[in-house]
């Protein structure tokens, strides 16, 4: 479609007819920006407005004053749906999305609508009730314990309730499936669907399986059908749903070429030991202790190297020196010589194989997510591109060109403004792009060309802390006492007062638990009790002086809120204490007592003391790394969450019920003189049996979880592959050895390795720009090794939408 309208009138008679006033309201502009800099959402908008009338009324009043004649219908449609398309495309842009998608108004719309804030959250809590079901299906998680000596009565919803929820769940993703099915689709696209969107292709065949189980489900019954294989699958939907996810598992999955030559190094390391070490230690037919060099003892080889299967799940806990010494120390009590063997193996597996293996994960990993990163910022830069083209078609159609015809394309500045107000962008965005939108207009700029209009979004991924403090206002007092007691709460050292008067109740905590229920000390308890109420009292003078001095201002800030919630809690836990138990504690209390809460909240109470790191700068940065890490590497805990529930699932299918405690072994009673039953003789020391490790087991899939992350620690790993070895088969310890190398030699150092690299880059060298933002995503972590595509790159991308071939809308 080609629009060719005149053009009327001048610029030069719009600006004399607005330079009578054009000064004071540009002043006013730059007053309400710099008060935005601690705005919120609605701030940032009714500025953008101002700037929108300012800058329209110069130079562009609205898209009709410049038509000589009435649009026609047709052409106010177009116009419309070029903006549109603009809006959609700025929003892509964004979120890092492709623009490959339909641009009809009706697939707008549907798009628009499929993205927004309120549709996703119904998506995501689909996915989050789907993946939280394994709690509340059978085998449920619901008890107090899963120690199966204590017969703790499940809670079991009635059948085809978890079923019923879950139909509902996988209707939502169905339908969500289906949406992006058909926005992906176009017909001038030669590449398949498969190919295109391989992840939506996986997801309807999940859906169709897991349908297809969960109608076996409510024919048999759990009872009866205790695979339900759909389990397994619950955690693609969240990968799917999650675009950070599938490029860290594309990452971690261009990267096992690298992580499987080191593991076969270490396979070769392991072998050459375990052969070794069956040839060394001796293995006579001799069972007794060597008395004085005149006969070897076998313990050793009994124990750890008798067979091939044995002596390498020996040597494969030591790599984690969880059975250290103890593998060791039958041949060292025979031969001091024998701890060479054990040391050359730690030596060359766990100090050097496995810190090879971190060096190599990160650089491997980071390498091939730096690529996925700039697939990421090469698709926001096509996004930005096609939002500009459309931009441009908008202003030509406003103006009466033809844009086909224009040798450089640019964007009117008031189209802009429209288009970003109907955007979807979070407060911080919008306050960056309308920061720098306002840029360009005091230089002078009324349209943009597309350099120009990228440079608005460039620092779209920076945090802004936005703040409501400016519109609370201090009280001013007339009162000789308020104006005393205000400048005594505004002095700076009011504040390091109260941080002492913490210090001290600290101090005083710790002795007071330390000494709680020591008999002698409990005249001191009883005085260092009273000692409290003085904190207590306090605390609830300073607050309340704060409140007096601040006024409306108190009740904005989030440090004097969390202060007076804490403060009104420990006040009302102290009084009950105090009107039940007089100055002292109870003798003994099921649970947490009154006492036991209050000092509760006074741990709560130290954390004021948290708020000095700013004043250290060393402190100050560590601090500030840790929080920017936790807010970047969110991707990086859905990754667990995925490996977490699969194993766990996994496990419940092959060991539910594996291991059981001898019928009428009893539980030991809370009251009773020991701690812990004693051990049935029949139990060799350091067994899972001995040790009481009946909670731990694959019943439920809490239990499961619990299982899965003693493990990954690797303390004491080794008691559960002989466990599951003696009640299930050899077989059964690969998969807590496959758990092993993917939880915590692969995931843990890959954490590392990227923790240290977002570390040493702070410190080094982004220390300078934390004065002005912080960056807020994980994208920021490879900005610095970012380039911007070629035009023609861009151009030859942008050509492949139909929308945007030519001067035509789809």
């Amino acid at each position: 479609m080609s629009v060719n309208l005149r053009y009327c009138g001048t610029q030069q008679a719009m600006d004399v007819e607005s330079s009578k006033y054009k000064n004071s309201v540009l002043n006013r502009d730059d007053t309400q920006l710099t008060d935005s800099t601690q705005s919120t959402e609605q701030q940032v908008q009714d500025h953008a407005a101002s700037i929108n009338a300012v800058r329209c009324h110069n130079n562009i009043n609205s898209d009709e004053e410049l038509l000589l004649s009435t649009p026609t219908d047709a052409e106010k449609a177009y116009l419309k749906d070029v903006k549109m398309q603009s809006v959609v495309f700025i929003e892509d842009a964004v979120q890092y999305r492709s623009i490959h998608h339909k641009a009809s108004k009706f697939s707008l719309t549907l798009y628009r609508w499929y993205r927004s804030a309120s549709i996703q959250y119904v998506i995501k809590l689909a996915t989050f009730i789907i993946l939280m079901l394994a709690f509340i299906e059978e085998p449920s998680s619901l008890s107090w314990s899963s120690d199966p000596r204590r017969n703790c009565k499940r809670f079991e919803l009635p059948h085809g309730i978890t079923e019923g929820i879950e139909i509902l769940c996988l209707v939502i993703l169905t339908v969500s499936n289906i949406i992006q099915g058909y926005l992906s689709t176009h017909k001038e696209s030669q590449v398949p669907f498969l190919k295109r969107n391989p992840w939506l292709t996986g997801g309807f065949i999940v859906l169709l399986l897991s349908f297809a189980d969960v109608i076996v489900s409510l024919v048999l019954g759990n009872d009866s059908y205790r695979i339900r294989i759909r389990r397994l699958f619950r955690p693609y939907f969240l990968v799917q749903n999650t675009t950070m996810l599938k490029k860290t598992l594309k990452a971690m999955w261009n990267t096992l070429p690298e992580i499987a030559s080191v593991l076969t190094l270490l396979s070769l390391h392991l072998y050459f030991f375990t052969m070794l070490g069956m040839l060394v230690f001796p293995h006579r037919t001799a069972n007794s202790t060597a008395i004085n060099g005149d006969e070897f003892n076998n313990t050793e080889w009994k124990l750890y190297f008798r067979t091939i299967d044995n002596a390498i799940m020996s040597l494969l806990v030591l790599l984690t020196t969880a059975n250290n010494p103890d593998v060791m120390m039958p041949a060292y009590s025979e031969n001091r010589l024998y701890a060479i063997y054990f040391i050359l193996f730690s030596l060359i597996g766990t100090f050097l194989v496995f810190n090879l293996l971190t060096a190599i994960i990160y650089n491997q990993f980071r390498g091939y997510f730096k690529c996925s990163m700039q697939t990421s910022y090469f698709r926001r830069c096509v996004a930005l591109s096609a939002a500009h083209h459309s931009l441009c078609k908008a202003t030509a159609v406003v103006k009466g060109q033809n844009y086909m015809e224009l040798d450089q394309p640019l964007a009117s500045v008031c189209i802009i403004q429209e288009v970003l107000r109907k955007a979807s962008l979070s407060p911080e965005q919008r306050r960056h792009v309308y920061t720098a939108l306002k840029e360009a207009c005091d230089n002078g700029l009324t349209e943009l060309n597309l350099d120009l209009f990228n440079n608005l979004f460039r620092n779209i991924d920076s945090s802004f802390h936005l703040s409501i403090l400016p519109k609370a206002q201090v009280p001013v007092w007339t009162s000789k006492v308020m104006k005393f007691i205000q400048k005594l709460v505004q002095n700076r050292y009011f504040d390091v007062a109260g941080n002492f008067v913490v210090l001290l109740n600290a101090i005083l905590m710790t002795v007071e638990i330390a000494i709680h229920y020591e008999e002698a000390f409990k005249g001191v308890f009883s005085r260092l009790n009273i000692m409290n109420y003085v904190f207590v009292g306090y605390y609830f003078i300073e607050q309340t002086l704060k409140m007096l001095s601040l006024g409306k201002k108190y009740f904005v800030n989030i440090n004097c809120l969390y202060d007076g919630a804490i403060t009104v809690a420990l006040v009302v836990i102290e009084l009950v204490q105090l009107s039940k138990y007089g100055h002292s504690s109870p003798a003994s209390v099921r649970g947490l007592s009154l006492w036991d809460c209050a000092r509760i909240v006074n741990i709560l109470v130290l954390l004021r003391l948290l708020r000095i790191i700013p004043h250290f700068r060393p402190m100050a940065l560590v601090t500030g790394v840790l929080l920017d890490i936790i807010r970047s590497l969110k991707s990086f805990a859905g990754i667990i969450i995925i490996i977490y529930y699969t194993f766990a699932i996994m496990g419940m299918i092959v060991f539910e019920n594996a291991i059981s405690p001898p019928p009428g072994l009893p539980f030991p009673k809370a009251n009773s003189a020991l701690t812990t039953m004693p051990p049935p003789p029949e139990y060799e020391c350091g067994t899972y049996q001995q040790l009481q490790y009946w909670a731990n087991n694959f019943n439920d899939f809490a239990s499961s979880v619990v299982v899965l992350w003693d493990v990954m620690v690797v303390n004491n790993w080794g008691v559960f592959l002989q466990a599951y070895k003696a009640e299930v088969n050899s077989w059964s310890q690969l998969f807590f050895v496959i758990w092993w190398l993917i939880s915590s030699v692969v995931c843990v150092n890959l954490f590392v390795a990227l923790i240290l690299d977002h570390f040493i880059a702070k410190w080094e060298g982004d220390s300078r720009e934390r004065t002005e933002n912080h960056r807020g995503t994980i994208q920021s972590l490879f900005q610095n090794h970012l380039h911007q595509p070629s035009q023609e790159r861009i151009q030859k991308e942008l050509r492949k939408h139909p929308c945007l071939q030519s001067d035509v809308t789809c």
